[in-house]
């Protein structure tokens, strides 16, 4: 996981509703969100509490996913949606989470990046997890940067989509994991998107004087 980290989103456009403001939850939470495949208990949510922080990342937002286990030992709660992926070009998915310090949180949150070949199997991918009990890469059981309310975390995996992928899928998932079994908590997740990671600037340089000294190699035998 790398924070303050962004890529031209060349491919953002096919990530549908990655703001969850699509689909008006002012009058209450609606379940799943609007462009997304999600299962268990997974809303679009628009509700402040007590020391929430913003209830949307964006600025000028309203709205975000909101999701929290079925309250069953090692079971997942999440959202997911696949689009079209090129072999051998390398994806950044971003995403980014919120714990409510209101909240006895006691589970995971992964943020899963996945390539898939034309009959849908997973061939390779990336995640990150979110870990209250500071044993993976984000402990989200804390208040971030010492704010007086819940803030705002971001989330960043990569991954170079392998020889025989047709599609990428984005899973955004919560699993309970808490003792006594299935204590509660929830993460609000906003702002996904998934881009393009352009070749280093390096590699383009290198390529270009390898074909110019092929250039002059060819013409020399000439």
């Amino acid at each position: 996981m790398t924070a303050g980290m962004s890529f031209s989103a060349l491919s953002s456009a096919a990530l549908q509703n990655g703001g969850f403001e699509d689909g008006d939850a002012s009058n209450g939470d609606l379940g799943g969100a609007s462009g997304w495949t999600s299962f268990e208990t997974v809303f679009t949510n628009a509700t402040d509490g007590p020391n929430f922080g913003p209830v949307s990342h964006d600025v000028g937002g309203t709205q975000s996913l909101k999701m929290y286990g079925p309250f069953s030992p090692g079971a997942a709660a999440g959202a997911f949606q696949s689009m079209a992926a090129d072999a051998g070009q390398a994806y950044a998915l971003e995403a980014w989470v919120m714990n409510w310090v209101g909240d006895s949180f006691k589970n995971l949150g992964i943020l899963q990046l996945n390539f898939l070949d034309a009959g849908n199997n997973n061939i390779g991918g990336s995640q990150v997890t979110v870990d209250p009990f500071g044993t993976a890469d984000v402990d989200l059981s804390i208040v971030q940067d010492g704010a007086d309310v819940s803030d705002w975390t971001q989330l960043l995996v990569q991954g170079t989509a392998p020889v025989g992928t047709t599609q990428l899928e984005v899973f955004l998932l919560h699993i309970q994991t808490g003792e006594p079994c299935c204590a509660g908590g929830s993460l609000f997740w906003d702002d996904v998107s998934v881009s393009e990671v352009p070749l280093p600037a390096a590699a383009w340089l290198f390529g270009s004087a390898l074909m110019g000294l092929v250039g002059m190699s060819r013409r020399r035998k000439s």
